[in-house]
């Protein structure tokens, strides 16, 4: 049967800040999705949240982008607000930047990622499916670049890229540019969609270097296996708020799926690049550039500065499309509490620097425009000597 993960997240309110969603807010999204179960638009379902975040994990056999699934994620959104906006938490409906969602959610505010596969399990290459769901709060669409380039195209990070016979033959990377914008001669030729290019890996490992450089504007969206082309293996939410919205409204905070074991990378392999807590963009005010620091499910942003944060859980799937009773909280562990600590020593020190230089976003990042706004009114006093 054909199955679609589909896992789309908004920050629609918190309490007391950009901390958390209320727990009312969470058994209300669980009761709608438990709801849709019932009436077999779904096959199943999982609530959780990172940071201020709800993510809805659904599965079902409509297919990527199924207008149906779009609308109830966003009716649950919609709902979730609501009881925001009764109880006066902070930022109620912050990322929902439409009245209504034109067909799908992607372009609206909430992130998305999505795969469609074939679940079968008389399959010889997948007999069985696991995968892991990685959910990140207070950082930019581009902030998963770093994790996925080292797991698909560096055997230091990935040793399956030389024990793995099936993933020795390579992956096909999708990049988007994420600042594009299609023109007024474009849109009346129809070519109005999104800007990628495909890149085969390892042939290309540079020229994809070149796009990872620079995550504020590419970002990997998805990639495929080339082993078997039909096969995708990592879907990842790379859309702008700002770019939709036209001005500030939070940081993108993206989501990714990402299939694993077999002929596609282990957990504890598309898990090991987070440990060096890599710098993106994002945190206080989504104006500055900190570490990540890879956390527990649920956990939510109390830190100094907003540390931007990445949670990671990983499912099996049995044969009609419903989730193991139990998932694994792949950054709960113990083991990563070192990580957490050397982060946030990390952090400390690179804050010391305050507003100079490179440890706020550059002026095109800033989420607020208090300095570009400052700047356009002392330009005024300039004279030329």
């Amino acid at each position: 049967m054909r199955v679609t993960f589909s896992v789309i997240k908004a920050d629609v309110g918190s309490i007391g800040g950009h901390t958390k969603p209320s727990e009312k807010m969470l058994e209300i999204v669980r009761a709608r999705v438990k709801e849709a179960i019932g009436r077999k638009l779904l096959i199943d379902g999982f609530i959780s949240h990172t940071g201020d975040d709800i993510a809805i994990l659904m599965s079902h056999t409509r297919g990527v982008g199924d207008k149906e699934i779009h609308q109830f994620a966003w009716d649950c959104f919609i709902a979730a607000t609501k009881e925001a906006q009764r109880a006066g938490l902070y930022g109620a409906g912050q990322d929902l930047l439409v009245d209504a969602p034109a067909g799908t959610v992607r372009g609206a505010g909430p992130a998305v990622a999505e795969i469609e596969f074939e679940r079968d399990s008389d399959s010889k290459d997948r007999p069985a499916e696991a995968f892991a769901v990685f959910a990140a709060d207070k950082c930019g669409p581009g902030s998963y670049n770093y994790p996925l380039y080292s797991v698909f195209c560096d055997p230091m990070h990935d040793g399956g890229l030389l024990l793995n016979p099936k993933m020795r033959k390579g992956f096909v990377v999708t990049v988007i540019d994420m600042d594009h914008k299609p023109s007024s001669s474009e849109k009346e030729r129809g070519k109005d969609g999104d800007r990628i290019i495909k890149l085969e890996i390892p042939e290309r490992i540079w020229d994809l270097a070149v796009f990872m450089q620079n995550p504020d504007r590419f970002a990997i969206e998805a990639i495929h296996s080339r082993y078997n082309p039909e096969e995708q293996i990592a879907s990842v939410s790379a859309t702008r708020l700002h770019n939709i919205a036209g001005k500030y409204t939070g940081k993108d905070d993206p989501i990714a799926l990402v299939r694993t074991q077999g002929m596609f990378p282990a957990p504890e392999e598309i898990t090991e690049p987070f440990m060096l807590g890599h710098f993106v963009t994002g945190d206080a005010r989504g104006s500055h550039v900190m570490p990540i620091m890879p956390v527990a499910l649920n956990t939510p942003v109390t830190g100094p500065y907003c540390l931007p944060l990445v949670s990671c859980i990983a499912f099996s799937m049995d044969a009609v499309g419903k989730f193991s009773e139990e998932y694994v909280d792949l950054f709960g562990n113990v083991a990563w509490d070192a990580t957490r600590l050397k982060i946030q020593a990390k952090a400390d020190e690179w804050r010391r620097q305050g507003f100079i230089g490179s440890t706020m976003a550059s002026h095109a990042e800033l989420s607020y425009t208090g300095i570009v706004d400052a700047l356009a009114k002392l330009d005024e006093e300039f004279t030329i000597r």
